[in-house]
This record gives structure tokens, sequence and C-alpha cells, in this order.
């Protein structure tokens, strides 16, 4: 009893440092840019990336897992009720999913579907028989209550291609991260990119392009028909979201 009320205090004292910042998502045409929402980014302390040790260690026990979710359930509903026209992007690791804490949270802030995606990381893996199961299941539960789903950062981790065009069905976007493409010439690039373009047009879902980091190739990726932009070009990651 002792060892987990020990467990319990360490979380907490974690989950007390962590924050949210957000990183627009932004629609580009001729006309201009219009802000379409914002990807919701976990940080600990002053760290200024993702806290993946720590956040290792909230998804590593139920009881950690518990107070990590009620910290995400009241710090994510300040945020949808006090900018109530704003869609946001919710990261969601299938680690998470492994605990009845993070179900009943999702259904909890679902009463806010409409303006909620789920952008499911590529770090988990889904090799084993256990691990597909309460994927497909996650998957069918998030479109039960509503949500949208996004598979974000395609093309690194679990979201290969192979991966990502098997399960296309089951999501409303794909956001493709070029940060892991810049090896890639600019012939190259714009057949990846049009094989993307295709693959979005053909399945009828949404294509986001992250890592955009110079006008340059902001407008690299606008004069191929790809108006759904994210990177630092567009705004770093803030506590502060702008209108």
């Amino acid at each position: 009893m002792s060892q987990q009320k020990h467990v319990d205090a360490s979380a907490i004292e974690k989950v007390q440092q962590l924050s949210l910042v957000f990183q627009p998502i932004v629609s580009v045409k001729q006309e201009g840019t219009l802000i379409k929402g914002y990807e919701t980014l976990l940080r600990h302390g002053d760290g200024v990336f993702f806290p993946f040790e720590v956040f290792h260690e909230l998804t590593s026990s139920e009881a950690s897992c518990d107070a990590l979710n009620a910290w995400y359930e009241k710090t994510f509903e300040y945020y949808l009720t006090k900018y109530p026209e704003t869609l946001f992007n919710l990261n969601i690791d299938m680690k998470q999913m492994k605990y009845a804490s993070t179900w009943r949270m999702l259904k909890h802030i679902s009463r806010y579907k409409g303006r909620i995606c789920i952008e499911l990381t590529e770090f988990y893996q889904v090799t084993t028989e256990e691990n597909r199961r309460l994927f497909y299941e996650s998957m069918n539960y998030f479109r039960s209550l509503g949500l949208a789903i996004s598979f974000d950062d395609v093309g690194n981790g679990q979201h290969s291609l192979s991966f990502v065009t098997k399960n296309i069905h089951l999501v409303d976007t794909v956001k493709l991260s070029l940060l892991h493409f810049r090896h890639l010439d600019s012939d190259i690039m714009s057949l990846v990119l049009k094989m993307w373009v295709k693959i979005s047009k053909t399945y009828h879902v949404n294509l986001v392009v992250e890592g955009i980091e110079t006008m340059e190739l902001a407008n690299f990726l606008k004069e191929r028909g790809i108006c759904c932009q994210q990177g630092f070009i567009w705004g770093a990651p803030s506590p502060n979201l702008g209108h």
C-alpha cells in the first residue's frame, strides 16, 4: 500500500508540471492564410520538446495514467471552453488506451465533438494480436464518440506507407511530415507529394503536410495543390492561441 501511495504522489508531482502548447494548422491559398485549428502538444516544466521520459512513466501504470488523464480532461476542457469556436487536435498514444480512465476521459470531452480530432501518434507498434485488437477497438470507440481521427507524423515509426494505406478508411486526415524527407531533391519530393495528394483524393481524406519551415517550401506545396500546412513558418508551438 505504501508503495502505491508513493507511485501516486510521484505521478501527481509530475502531472502538476505539465502544460499544453498549440501549433496552428493553416489553410494556404492565393487570397491568404487562415488558421483551421491547432495541434495540442504536451510539455513538462521548462521543456520545449515532448517529454518522452515523463510521458512513458505516466503511462506505465494504471494509477499514474489516471492522474495524467484527470489532468488532461481538466486542462483540455479549459481551452475548449475558453475558445468555443476553435478546433483542436489531441495527440493520443495507444499506450494510453490500455487504461479505462483514458476511455472515460475521451467520453467526457466528446461532448465537444466536431471540434476535436484525435491524432494517433506513430510510436505504438501494432505487432501483436493484443495490440492489433486494442488499435481497432480504439478506432471504433473514437468513431462511436463522433471524434475525427488522424494519423500523425506519417512517414515515421508505425505510420509507414503500408500501414497508413491499409487503414486509411479508418481516419479523416493524414498528416505527412516532410522532416523525414529533407534528403530528397525537389523532383523526387514532388513525386512523393503527388502520390499523397492522389491517395488523399482517392480515399477522400484530408491531407496536412507538417514540417514547413520556409516560405519557399510553403509555396512549393501550394503550387502542387497542398493547402493545409503546419510548421514553424506558420507559427511555433505556444501556450497562446492567435487568431
